[in-house]
């Protein structure tokens, strides 16, 4: 027997219940604390498509079995980055699945996380020119020992990322950095 789709609940779990039950509040309370400006608008955009994301009421698609025929009505996912688990894991398992299988090489490879204080995550969530220079000192400061040590040995790629997630109390701006050590002659071939 051929399981059956079932997709998931997602209105009533917790984290879309409390949403749901307090979004209007949290939302008027952020428009006073910031003088009537407010949330930026993606970040009230999100929260809005987050209650609409796996509800059949915000739409569905109609997928038909090849085999059986049976119908499957499938409701659409809100795509979001923020606040959705099943999107935003969606959406970093396919990245790293991208960087693993088209973009790294078959090499050893470091990474590296960094975060910023607080105080300076606002104004680098919204000037990218300036995470875009954070990440290059961030990026010289830990590569230059290994480029100079691999030169002899072929070579270092580096890759950096410059991660926004909107938490639930925190806007955070991270870089990641993988170092891979490039020497053909001695990479690991791929699994099979």
């Amino acid at each position: 027997m051929v399981p059956l789709y079932r997709p998931r609940d997602a209105e009533h779990t917790v984290l879309h219940q409390v949403i749901s039950e307090h979004l209007e509040t949290f939302l008027n309370a952020t428009t006073e604390a910031g003088d009537g400006v407010g949330l930026p608008q993606f970040v009230e955009r999100e929260f809005r498509e987050f209650l609409l994301c796996g509800v059949f009421e915000g739409g569905v698609v109609r997928f038909q079995c090849a085999g059986c025929g049976r119908e499957h009505l499938v409701p659409f996912s809100c795509k979001g980055r923020g606040w959705c688990p099943s999107c935003g894991g969606r959406r970093m398992t396919e990245r790293a699945a991208h960087l693993v299988d088209a973009v790294l090489p078959w090499v050893p490879v470091r990474q590296w996380v960094l975060t910023v204080p607080y105080r300076l995550r606002c104004r680098m969530a919204f000037d990218h020119g300036l995470s875009r220079a954070v990440l290059g000192v961030y990026a010289r400061v830990l590569c230059d020992p290994y480029a100079r040590g691999a030169r002899a040995l072929g070579g270092v790629l580096t890759f950096g990322i410059i991660g926004l997630f909107m938490g639930p109390v925190l806007l955070a701006v991270s870089y990641t950095l993988l170092v891979a050590w490039v020497d053909e002659d001695q990479a690991p071939a791929p699994e099979s």
